[in-house]
């Protein structure tokens, strides 16, 4: 599921450079920049992302939008 933060950006979950995933923001010019917090770390399971970014938007109180 993807997010929208407060100001208007998506949020989601893909791979980085390696084979880890991790949350990514989408700014309004399409340029891709990582979203850094201490509750979504670099991971290698894209299910323990989705995960860390739910938790983490739902206490943000980010709108989940269709992906």
């Amino acid at each position: 599921m993807n997010y929208l933060d407060k100001k208007g950006n998506e949020i989601f979950v893909s791979t980085g450079l390696g084979s880890e995933y991790g949350t990514f923001r989408k700014s309004k010019n399409n340029g891709l920049h990582r979203v850094k917090s201490p509750a979504m770390p670099m991971v290698e399971s894209q299910k323990v992302a989705q995960k860390n970014l739910d938790l983490w938007a739902k206490k943000n109180g980010l709108k989940s939008i269709k992906d």
